[in-house]
């Protein structure tokens, strides 16, 4: 929305120069120079309802831009349950927190099952807002949503770096992008959260999935990232069985209440210590 009013101000300025150029090469207005006469029309630099409206075009740029920061940022918190993109290299990564709680409790899942092939598809219209396990049903490819929060390779062949499902919430307006797969489903988790032990690639929240407390995590099947959000001291690992890659094969962690975790991995397990 900024641009337009960008665009609308340099329209006026742009008016505003030709128009007091016309006006200073016309005859009646060099004649009263030349005279010392008041010219007969004022230019559009003198008047003081142009730099008015300059005011008002600069004052609209600052409010929408203001605006759009906002809407942005309130876009972002609805994604407390999205995954970061996947990368090779260790870097920190944010994901944000919107719920904590210290035990399971039942809520309702608004998702529906709805299976569809390779393309690009809105939450909202395509696909009912929820939380989802995805899978690749024939082919490969990757899955990723239109700001790079979700990007994992769905598939078959784990040794490939691929994962053969990835657990997320999904919500609305965001897009969702199927490249390659030649169909892909996506089915609703179950209203009843417990505890899990063992969890696939996804995003999982303590508290909920997870029993607060202190583990060593393993990957158990693939390599990939393990990061969190929400503790005093954030996960950001690569867990895998190449240390010459900066791959790790274990983590020692505590893990807090309302702490979200991200995993890249096929399957990681966490031992209570």
């Amino acid at each position: 929305m900024e641009l337009l009013w960008i665009i609308a101000l340099i329209i006026f300025v742009v008016y505003m120069i030709i128009s007091d150029k016309k006006v200073k090469n016309s005859k009646d207005y060099k004649e009263a120079l030349s005279q010392n006469k008041k010219p007969p029309k004022k230019l559009l630099v003198k008047r003081w309802w142009s730099w008015g409206l300059i005011l008002i075009l600069i004052c609209g740029f600052f409010v929408s831009a203001s605006n759009d920061a906002e809407s942005h940022n309130e876009a972002y918190k609805a994604t407390s349950h999205r995954s970061k993109k996947r990368s090779s290299v260790k870097k920190k990564k944010k994901v944000s927190v919107s719920t904590k709680t210290s035990k399971p409790k039942p809520i309702k899942n608004t998702a529906k099952a709805v299976t569809l092939g390779a393309g690009k598809y809105k939450v909202g219209r395509d696909i009912k807002p929820g939380r989802y396990v995805i899978k690749a049903v024939q082919g490969s490819g990757n899955l990723s949503n239109s700001d790079a929060t979700i990007n994992v390779i769905l598939g078959n062949d784990v040794d490939s770096d691929q994962v053969t499902s990835f657990t997320t919430n999904l919500v609305k307006n965001d897009k969702i992008n199927l490249d390659g797969i030649e169909s892909t489903s996506f089915t609703p988790t179950p209203d009843k959260y417990t505890y899990k032990t063992q969890v696939s690639a996804g995003i999982w929240l303590v508290g909920r999935d997870i029993k607060p407390g202190r583990y060593v995590i393993r990957p158990i099947k693939g390599s990939g990232n393990l990061i969190s959000d929400g503790s005093d001291d954030n996960l950001n690992e690569i867990l895998g069985p190449d240390a010459d890659n900066g791959q790790v094969s274990k983590v020692t962690a505590d893990l807090t209440a309302g702490e979200v975790i991200l995993s890249n991995l096929e399957l990681i397990g966490l031992t209570k210590k």
